[in-house]
């Protein structure tokens, strides 16, 4: 009886061990390997594409520690997520976050693969993002599908292995083209999550723009030292370590220093700007450095040709020449050299024009310089969009403003609706009906005739603050 217990034993014994050695072989050819060698092919593909000339992949040692991407991003996941990757809570951006195995697919699907062990309790998801800085957009731009795969075994082997660079992924399919969205949307938000990694980034491009990196060319040379990918045609799976999709946008033409590496804010992006068009650094008012004494203050006058003309503006030169300023007008537009254009602006000390994209160029103008502000017509609404877009950004830039509102009858609108017309006497009726309502008659429509006695007061005080 006793011999019997002891072969039943043995026969256990036998017998787990059999279990064994076949799970550790069903382990060694299942997922987990190919993981370690999907993983191993990724630094034979480093190596081996290392002088490849779209990718300037810097030495194995040259790794850029986690902690600085977080400098950049707000959120900040570990290799293996804890939680989704991708963030949709902000109400004015999108924004996925991923550390690990990441692996692009630009081309026909516009697809981010981020592979994570099969061992963890993390299961595969799926996101659609929408990689411009400012989601009300979305319609101008097509979304990045974001997938979470458990193990490699989906996801396409890499041609390009850049562990060492993190990635960025933008979208220029907004309303690009016109300076304040420009800046708003893509240089001030790049510029926050790509200064502090010491131009060790790449950027991906969807809704690829060439004009835009043209004309911000200097900008996109000091942030990275990698080529930017075309990422709409580019047909490699790039594989990094780092990657976001999207940028976070804190608010209009300026920065929230409480959301920024460093605290850094507005003031600071200015100077930047400055110095990236070799602009003058700490110095006076253009005015008070130039000590002739037939030297007259200069104001930039901001024309237009489509919307929100001034109807009288040879008229509006005479009157501000006879309060002793020197004239410069200009009509900007999308082909402007910006290192041309930010040299004429830094020459003047008062920049003014109808509210619109031209006042972004505020950007270039000297600490103390003064913004003058023509609101037309549209209530509330334009109140509020003046005052987002061009008044708390100037003076987070410690620039003088002044804003001058419009009577009816310095609008052309009254002569094409009358005085019973809601469009005149109850703007912001008209503004409750929508956006296309109020651009149809306040920002299209609208052109400006002004009173040059009700307007000659802020003239007045334009030239007592360059003077004071």
């Amino acid at each position: 009886m006793k011999l019997s217990k002891d072969l039943g034993k043995e026969s256990w014994f036998y017998l787990l061990l059999l279990v064994g050695t076949f799970l550790l072989f069903a382990m060694f050819y299942s997922s987990p390997q190919s993981f370690w060698i999907h993983n191993l092919r990724w630094n034979i593909n480093e190596e081996t594409n290392r002088e490849r000339n779209d990718v300037m992949v810097p030495p194995m040692n040259a790794d850029i520690h986690p902690e600085k991407w977080n400098a950049s991003v707000e959120k900040f996941e570990d290799a293996v997520p804890t939680k989704p990757i991708c963030d949709f809570s902000d109400y004015r951006s999108d924004l996925c976050n991923m550390t690990g195995d990441v692996r692009t697919q630009g081309y026909n699907i516009t697809t981010v693969f981020f592979v994570i062990p099969p061992s963890t309790e993390n299961y595969e998801q799926e996101w659609s993002v929408n990689a411009y800085s400012q989601k009300m957009y979305n319609y101008f731009s097509k979304n990045v599908t974001v997938k979470q795969l458990r193990g490699p075994q989906n996801a396409p082997l890499c041609t390009i292995g850049q562990r060492n660079t993190p990635a960025i992924l933008l979208s220029l399919g907004g309303p690009t083209g016109n300076i304040w969205h420009d800046f708003t949307d893509v240089i001030i938000p790049l510029f926050l999550a790509s200064k502090p990694l010491n131009r060790e980034v790449q950027f991906l491009l969807i809704n690829h723009q060439q004009w835009f990196l043209d004309k911000f060319s200097l900008i996109f040379k000091d942030l990275s030292r990698y080529k930017v990918i075309n990422f709409d045609e580019d047909k490699e799976i790039r594989c990094y370590r780092h990657m976001l999709v999207g940028l976070l946008n804190h608010k209009d033409l300026s920065i929230d220093p409480k959301r920024a590496f460093d605290g850094f804010d507005m003031y600071r992006f200015k100077l930047y700007i400055r110095s990236i068009y070799s602009l003058p650094m700490d110095v006076e008012l253009p005015y008070k450095m130039d000590k002739r004494p037939e030297k007259k203050p200069r104001l930039m006058l901001v024309v237009r040709s489509k919307s929100r003309r001034f109807l009288n503006q040879e008229e509006i030169t005479d009157v501000i020449e006879k309060n002793g300023f020197e004239v410069v007008q200009v009509e900007p537009k999308r082909s402007d050299n910006l290192t041309e254009m930010s040299k004429l602006v830094d020459s003047c000390d008062v920049l003014m024009g109808v509210h619109g994209a031209a006042l972004t160029h505020i950007l270039f103008l000297r600490t103390n310089a003064v913004m003058v502000q023509l609101l037309p017509l549209g209530g509330q609404a334009m109140d509020f969009y003046a005052n987002s877009c061009y008044d708390e950004p100037a003076d987070d830039m410690r620039l003088r403003r002044i804003d001058y509102q419009i009577t009816p009858e310095e609008s052309s609108l009254l002569d094409k609706y009358g005085w019973d017309d809601p469009v005149i006497k109850d703007p912001d009726s008209v503004n409750s009906k929508g956006w296309s309502y109020r651009q149809k008659y306040y920002w299209n429509e609208q052109d400006l005739r002004l009173n040059m006695t009700r307007f000659e007061p802020v003239l007045v005080k334009a030239l007592e603050l360059i003077k004071g």
